[in-house]
């Protein structure tokens, strides 16, 4: 189940004995020593396996596979999702035997998820090294970042960004991924449902235990960083802000950054989702590609994939190797896989504008404990999943009775475990998180699994607030709560001990003075700047190779070198400014036409990469696509994007239509490739792929069709801006008007786009009334049908509708005789009463009323 809580897992310290697991009179001793060659060693009374999957991912498997066994090999689809490539990691006894995806060490694949054993099927739970008849894989309990409630999908209701676990409509939205291209993948961002494929309904009621009931057994918070790669640019963001970005794939202020995401079965994804105010189901980000496990998709190239990552190690490397990435992972995870120490990537501080926030706070030891408005909020609370309750085992593995207080028959007594030493294994992880809570300095505690989460963790006992596991289903953000189990022994315990991973110093501060990661690039590939192997080429021919810290000496670059350091800072002033605009194309006609380029007008430098600056796309090159990103989703004009501006300044530094835009009627003016947004498939908040060359009537119906304004994020997550021609961050009616006037230089009615209105576009729209279509059918007021409304539009665009034939502008016999001929003829133009459809005496009246009418 969880990333989150992989380090504990992986640890030795989750299978060190507290309780006296194996009845030997010894505790502190390691149950589970690495061995797997029988004969065992003698000291291995457990053997131990966990799939990094994701929380909700390993909710299914349990539900799947927690009632019954799985006697299938690795890779059957019989598995469902209980398959090696499907993991980002997995481990038995605290050894890997999966990594992305990929089997290695102690692996078998003849074993459903590779693990390297099976147990006997007949209640023994012993371990075999067979695969026949009586053995298989059953899957004892989960690890969750979040509470099992927080992923269940409420089908009832509808849903909205805003839900909190357990409403109406929460986990339930709709939207599914899209590839690269913009076509639909089979990859949702539902949560997940409690009834199985094999006919298991799990259940959630422990009042009422069946054979089926699910126990949630917290054990710690798990807080979720913002990582963010140095070349965004940014320290700090306000929460909302951060929801918006996750909703959408673009900022409050329209700019597009690359919001990284995990799959929809993340606990890590869940915990910061709900911890901004969103509901996890909507924190869709990019929305590209299927769920990946593998380390190929993080590398910017051919296979580079901002979305639905496998696992948090994914997740992080796709963060490092993209210059305007934004992420979500385990705040710990900075210090105990030491990206944020070792300056791979940093941590953006939150503000809880949300919650009633009023200052920014990075994931230190004291603004979680905190955990007010201005503490740092974003977190969830992790624990286990167990089917049956481990506390109902015998008090000799750990249940009631174990505890000398513990006297007398148990008081809740319920559905057990059905594999004692499974129970065994939870209980001891329970019972030292117990003991630690309580009188964190006893010795007994050493080494223990309690000890381990309050050095790598935060215990809930740790808090001042935690979080309301259970939301009324009114409110719209998961309620901070205070902490009525708070023990301030274990808090001041924690706070003064350095050893806490996120009492690091590297959380204290952002570190200003790293330029961060060099991005990794898939090998093997041709790139734009003439490369295959493990470097860049800078524009003066220097290596800077893959993975290593930009400036740093090894790349035979000054220490204090930093001209690559922030995405799209073409001019080398420090920062990404519309400024860079003519910089960026000279850039460009330095790699694609042979053109020059001093390395920046501000401070010029042979060191600088156009790839490292401008690989906005993540493909590895920097070419039109990654100027046409710019142009999209990069320019801000006082804070704010502006397409037009944008736009206009790439075709003014190039000195004409950049992108080579045709318009079905009108003149290129400079800034005109700012309607070309669809005639392929779209990917919005992502990448802006949809334009085909030309400015047409499908670009004003994706307009039409996305209509919205971009400060209200219910309408926010179902529009793509850039159909927002004239930079307010509305898409309306006024966009269709700029690409119709200001663009194709007609006017709004010209159905043909031959640049006039006139009775031909009448009767394209007098011919398609009561049907639905688009402006090239007649739709011109953008409600997606055609109708009178339609017709009484454009007549009024005309302005004098009987005006038919040269010279116009003057109403006299040669009108007569062209209303005459398009009679004769049945022509559509000629339909101008009801009932329309048939011409007849009535379209004659009307034209002679028209006439007679004159022109204004």
């Amino acid at each position: 189940g969880a990333t989150l809580l992989e380090a504990l897992f992986s640890a030795p310290a989750n299978t060190l004995d507290f309780i006296d697991v194996d009845g030997d009179g010894f505790v502190q001793e390691q149950l589970a020593p690495f061995d797997a060659s029988p004969p065992f060693n003698s000291n291995q009374y457990i053997q131990f396996t966990y799939r990094v999957v994701g929380s909700g991912n390993g909710l299914a498997e349990l539900r799947d596979w927690g009632t019954l066994f799985s006697e299938l090999p690795d890779g059957d689809a019989g598995n469902l999702t209980l398959n090696s490539s499907f993991a980002d990691a997995a481990y038995f006894n605290s050894q890997l035997f999966v990594n992305a995806g990929v089997t290695q060490g102690a692996a078998d694949s003849g074993n459903a998820g590779a693990t390297p054993f099976r147990v006997l099927t007949d209640g023994t739970y012993a371990i075999t090294t067979g695969d026949g008849a009586g053995t298989g894989v059953q899957i004892d309990f989960n690890a969750l970042d979040v509470p099992v409630l927080w992923f269940q999908t409420v089908t009832t209701g509808s849903a909205q960004f805003n839900r909190v676990p357990g409403a109406p409509g929460y986990g339930n939205n709709a939207r599914m991924a899209t590839d690269a291209a913009g076509n639909t993948v089979s990859q949702g961002n539902g949560l997940r449902s409690l009834v199985s494929p094999n006919g298991v309904t799990l259940n959630t009621n422990t009042a009422s235990p069946d054979e089926f009931t699910v126990y949630d057994f917290p054990i710690t918070l798990t807080p979720v960083a913002a990582p963010v790669n140095i070349g965004v640019g940014m320290q700090e963001i306000d929460m909302s802000n951060l929801r918006h970005g996750f909703a959408t794939g673009r900022l409050v202020t329209g700019e597009n950054l690359v919001f990284v995401t995990r799959d929809s079965g993340s606990g890590t994804r869940n915990a910061f989702a709900n911890g901004i105010c969103l509901d996890p189901s909507w924190a869709v980000g990019e929305n590209i590609g299927v769920r990946t496990s593998s380390s190929v998709n993080d590398r910017v190239g051919p296979n580079w994939q901002p979305s639905n990552k496998g696992g948090s190690s994914r997740m992080e490397a796709t963060v490092i190797n993209h210059r305007l990435a934004i992420g979500h992972t385990g705040a710990e995870r900075g210090e105990s896989r030491s990206w944020l120490t070792d300056e791979r990537m940093e941590l953006l501080a939150v503000r809880s504008d949300l919650r009633g926030g009023t200052t920014f706070a990075r994931p230190t030891i004291e603004n979680i404990v905190d955990g007010g408005p201005d503490g740092y909020t974003v977190y969830g609370v992790g624990g286990i999943a167990t089917i049956g309750d481990p506390l109902s085992a015998p008090a000799s593995a750990g249940g009631w009775g174990w505890d000398p207080a513990e006297v007398g028959p148990n008081p809740n007594p319920v559905q057990p475990m059905r594999n004692v030493t499974a129970a065994a294994y939870v209980n001891n992880i329970l019972r030292s998180v117990s003991a630690v809570s309580a009188i964190p300095s006893d010795p007994a505690n050493a080494f223990s699994p309690g000890e381990f989460l309050a050095a790598q963790f935060v215990l809930p006992a740790t808090t001042f607030n935690t979080v309301d596991i259970a939301p009324d289903p009114s409110d719209d953000c998961v309620p901070i709560i205070p902490n009525p189990d708070r023990n301030d022994v274990l808090t001041q315990f924690v706070l003064a001990d350095a050893g806490n991973a996120l009492a690091n110093d590297a959380y204290e501060s952002f570190n200003t003075v790293t330029n961060g990661r060099t991005p990794s690039r898939t090998e093997g590939e041709t790139y734009s700047d003439g490369n295959t192997g493990a470097f860049y080429l800078t524009i003066d021919g220097t290596q800077i190779d893959y993975a290593s810290r930009l400036g740093d000496t090894d790349n035979n670059l000054s220490v204090d070198n930093d001209r690559n350091k922030i995405a799209g800072d073409f001019d080398g002033d420090g920062a990404r400014t519309t400024a860079d605009v003519p910089d960026m194309i000279d850039a460009w006609a330095f790699r694609q036409a042979g053109g020059s380029w001093s390395g920046g007008s501000v401070n010029p430098d042979g060191y600088a990469s156009p790839e490292i600056l401008g690989d906005f796309t993540g493909d590895g090159n920097f070419d039109d696509a990654d100027v046409r990103y710019w142009a999209d989703g990069l320019h801000l004009v006082g804070g704010v994007l502006d397409r037009a501006a944008g736009f206009t300044a790439v075709d003014d530094a190039f000195g004409g239509n950049f992108f080579g835009t045709s318009l079905a009627t009108g003149t290129y003016d400079n800034g005109d490739s700012r309607a070309d947004v669809a005639g392929n498939g779209t990917t919005r908040g992502y990448n802006p792929v949809g334009h085909d060359g030309m400015v047409d009537a499908a670009d004003i119906d994706y307009v039409c069709a996305n209509f919205g304004a971009w400060a209200d994020l219910n309408q926010a997550v179902n529009i793509d801006l850039s159909a927002d021609m004239n930079g307010d961050l509305i898409v309306d009616i006024n966009d269709v008007i700029d690409i119709v006037e200001n663009v194709l230089d007609t006017t709004v009615g010209d159905i043909n786009l031959d640049g006039v209105v006139d009775a031909t576009d009448v009767g394209i729209a007098t011919a398609n009334i009561g049907t639905q279509g688009g402006y090239a059918e007649g739709d011109v007021d953008c409600d997606g049908d055609i109708d009178q409304d339609d017709v009484d539009a454009i007549n009024a665009a005309i302005g004098c509708p009987a005006d038919l034939a040269a010279p116009f502008g003057t109403l006299n016999f040669f009108d007569i005789v062209e209303y005459i001929s398009l009679f004769n003829a049945a022509d559509p133009a000629a339909d101008l009463a009801a009932p329309f459809g048939t011409i007849n005496f009535f379209d004659i009246v009307e034209y002679i009323a028209q006439f007679n009418a004159g022109c204004p």
